[in-house]
C-alpha cells in the first residue's frame, strides 16, 4: 500500500507519554483567549460565505499559535475527553487494551500507548463517558497490575508547539524522490545493501527463537538481485495532493504536498512542477488546471490549524492511454445541503466536455462518503496483457510498468505450474490471481474486504477466468476451508502467495498458514521488509502451542524497484518446507 496523503482528522497524542494529573479545565483557565467572532464563524454551519470569512478570521488572529486552539474550534475531538492509565501490564497492545476496555462495557475513540511503557492515554466521546472510565479502571487489576486512572490535558497542536523549532526546509521534490540526484544504477545499489543488512537481522532474529541453533547449519538468508523499474520518470499512475497555503508566498490556493509532516511544524504545501520523477507531465497539468478552479469557486480551501475549509486535497490516476480520474477531497462538516449542491454542480460544470475523464468526489468529516459525479464509473488498465476495472477507491499499484515485473517475479520465484493450486492471501482486488491462473490448475482468492472481493469476481469475468475462486471473510477461517475443498492427489502442489498491507499479516494468519499441511510453500511479497520480522519469525520459527506443524524455511529473494529515487522498494521472499 502507497499513499502520499498525509490527512490530519483529530491530532494524536505525542510518542513522549508524560504524567500529568492536571484536569483539562484547570489547563483551559490558562489558555490565551480566542476572540468570540473567530470561535463563532469558524463553527458557524449555515452558510459557505460564512466558511470564507471564518478562514481569514483565523488566518489572522491567535489561533494559528494557541497549541490548544484546534480544541476551541466547536468540532468535536475526542482530545479533551482524554485519562491517562497508569501501571498497565508490560506485554499488551493497543488492540488488547481495546479488547480489556470493551468487556468492561467502555467504549474507548483512541488508544495511544508506547509498547512496554507503563503508560497508555485512552479517549472517550463525551465527559460522561470519561468519568464513567475513571470509575472503573481506577484501581482495577489487569493481569496481577493494579490500574491508576487519572485525567489528562488534550495533546498540543504539534505545529504550534513546534514554531519555534527549527523545521525541514527540504523541498517537495527532495521529500517525494529524496534520491532524485543519485545516479539510478547506484539507487539499486544502496537499496541492495539495506536489503540484505534486513535479512541478516532476520536470522539474528531466528537465532534467539532457535535457542539450541537452527535444523539446517547452512541456514542462511541471501537475495539475488533487485530488478530495476522500466520507467523511471513520472511512473506514478497515482498521486494524492493537498491543498492550503503556501507559507513561503502566502498563496491560500497551493494544491501540491506538504513539504514537512503536521507533527514537526511544517504544513506549507508546495507545488509539484518540479517533481517530474513521480508525477506525469499529465498530472502536473490536471494540478494546475484544478488550482485554476479553486481560485475562483467561493468556497474556501482547508485551514489544518482552525480545521474550517472546504477543499481539503484532490487525487488524480491516470492510465497507460492518458485516462484521467479525478477526486476532489472536500471537508463537509461546514457544508449544509444547498452549498454541497452547489459545490458538486460547479466540479461538474468545470469539468463538462472533458474527454477521457472521470470525476468523482469523496466527502470527509465524519462517515466518509465518495461520490460520482460525470464520466464513466470506473477506467481500466492492462496488465499483463490482462484488463482491470479501476475505481475511485481501488487499491492498484502505483507503477504499473515494475508491477509487470513483480508478477512475473513470483511466477519465477514459486516456478508455477499445472498440477499447482494457488491460494491468493489478502487478493484485494484479484491482480495477482488472474495474471498467474493461466500457469497454475486452480486460484483461490481470499480477501477480507467484501466490495474489494466484488471488483475481484468482475474484473476475473472480464477477463474470462474460469479457475478462480474468490472467498470474502478472514484468512484464518476461510484458508482451512479452501484447503479442506483441494483434490488430495499426489501431484497436487499447493503454493500460498500473501501480499498483505506494509505492516505485514496478522500472526493468526500465520499460524493458519503453518497447521495446514497441505501448503508447502509461501511466496510473501512486501513492501516494506523492516516491518515484518515478526512474521518471518512466525513462518520459519520453531514448533510451539501456537505453530503446531513444521517451519517454513527461508529458500530466496529477490527485490523489485517499484518506487524510483525513492527509499522504497518491493521484495519477494520465497519459503518452502
Amino acid at each position: 500500500m502507497d499513499s502520499d496523503l498525509h490527512e490530519v482528522c483529530e491530532i494524536q497524542p505525542s510518542k513522549k507519554l508524560k504524567v500529568d494529573p492536571e484536569d483539562t479545565e484547570k489547563t483551559y483557565q490558562n489558555l490565551t483567549k480566542i476572540p468570540t467572532d473567530v470561535t463563532e464563524d469558524a463553527s458557524h454551519k449555515e452558510g459557505h460565505g460564512n466558511i470564507q470569512a471564518s478562514v481569514q478570521d483565523v488566518n489572522n488572529s491567535q489561533l494559528q499559535i494557541d497549541p490548544l486552539a484546534y480544541t476551541k474550534t466547536g468540532e468535536f475531538t475526542s482530545e479533551v475527553f482524554k485519562i491517562m492509565i497508569d501501571n498497565m501490564p508490560k506485554y499488551v497492545s493497543p488492540a488488547d487494551t481495546k479488547k480489556f476496555l470493551k468487556k468492561k462495557n467502555l467504549d474507548p475513540v483512541k488508544i495511544k500507548r508506547a509498547m512496554k511503557s507503563k503508560y497508555a492515554y485512552v479517549t472517550f466521546r463525551n465527559e460522561e463517558c470519561r468519568q464513567q472510565a475513571l470509575q472503573i479502571l481506577n484501581g482495577l487489576v489487569w493481569k496481577k497490575n493494579t490500574l491508576r486512572a487519572t485525567t489528562a490535558k488534550p495533546d498540543k497542536n504539534p505545529f504550534a508547539k513546534n514554531q519555534s523549532k527549527d523545521v525541514d526546509n527540504r523541498t517537495v521534490r527532495e521529500k517525494t524522490a529524496p534520491l532524485h540526484n543519485i545516479k539510478y544504477s547506484e539507487q539499486l545499489e544502496t537499496k541492495l545493501f539495506e536489503i540484505k543488512n534486513i535479512l541478516n537481522g532476520y536470522k539474528q532474529s531466528l537465532s534467539k527463537a532457535w535457542p539450541t541453533g537452527f535444523p539446517d547449519e547452512n541456514y542462511d538468508f541471501n537475495i539475488s538481485e533487485i530488478k530495476a523499474s522500466p520507467k523511471i520518470k513520472g511512473y506514478r499512475n497515482k498521486c494524492e495532493f493537498s491543498i492550503g497555503r503556501n507559507v513561503d508566498t502566502n498563496d491560500t490556493h497551493c494544491v501540491g504536498f506538504v513539504k514537512g509532516q503536521f507533527q514537526s511544524g511544517n504544513i506549507s504545501i508546495e507545488e509539484p512542477y518540479n517533481c517530474s520523477e513521480i508525477c506525469s507531465d499529465i498530472m502536473i497539468e490536471e494540478v494546475k488546471r484544478f488550482k485554476e478552479f479553486i481560485v475562483t469557486s467561493e468556497f474556501p480551501t482547508y485551514d489544518n490549524l482552525a480545521n474550517v475549509g472546504v477543499w481539503k486535497a484532490m487525487e488524480i490516476r491516470t492510465t497507460n492511454d492518458d485516462y484521467v480520474m479525478i477526486t476532489p477531497i472536500v471537508d463537509k462538516r461546514q457544508l449544509d445541503s444547498d452549498s454541497l449542491q452547489k459545490l458538486k454542480s460547479s466540479l461538474i460544470d468545470f469539468y463538462d466536455n472533458q474527454k477521457k475523464y472521470s470525476l468523482f468526489m469523496k466527502m470527509v468529516g465524519g462517515k466518509e462518503e465518495i461520490f460520482h459525479l460525470s464520466g464513466p464509473k470506473y477506467m481500466v488498465e492492462r496488465l499483463c496483457g490482462y484488463s482491470f476495472q479501476i475505481t475511485s477507491g481501488s487499491f492498484f499499484q502505483v507503477n504499473t510498468a515494475a508491477a509487470e515485473i513483480l508478477y512475473q517475479t513470483i511466477k519465477d520465484t514459486a516456478c508455477l505450474d499445472l498440477n499447482t493450486h494457488l491460494l491468493d492471501v489478502c487478493c484485494g482486488t484479484g491482480t495477482i490471481g488472474i495474471i498467474l491462473s493461466q500457469y497454475v490448475k486452480h486460484v483461490y482468492g481470499i480477501e477480507i474486504i467484501e466490495s474489494a472481493v466484488e471488483d475481484a469476481r468482475k474484473n476475473a469475468k472480464r477477463n474470462n477466468i474460469s479457475n478462480i475462486s474468490f472467498y470474502a471473510g478472514n484468512a484464518k477461517h476461510v484458508t482451512p476451508k479452501v484447503c479442506s475443498d483441494i483434490p488430495k492427489q499426489e501431484e497436487t502442489r499447493v503454493v500460498a502467495v500473501v501480499d498483505p498491507p506494509r505492516s505485514g499479516l496478522h500472526l493468526d494468519v500465520i499460524s493458519c498458514l503453518r497447521r495446514n499441511t497441505m501448503i508447502k510453500e509461501v511466496v510473501y511479497v512486501s513492501c516494506d521488509i523492516k516491518q515484518i520480522t515478526n512474521n518471518i519469525v512466525s513462518l520459519c520459527g520453531p514448533t510451539s502451542g501456537r505453530y503446531l506443524e513444521d517451519p517454513f524455511q527461508f529458500v530466496n529473494a529477490v527485490a523489485i524497484d517499484l518506487f524510483p529515487h525513492t527509499k522504497k522498494y518491493e521484495v519477494v521472499l520465497y519459503f518452502k518446507r
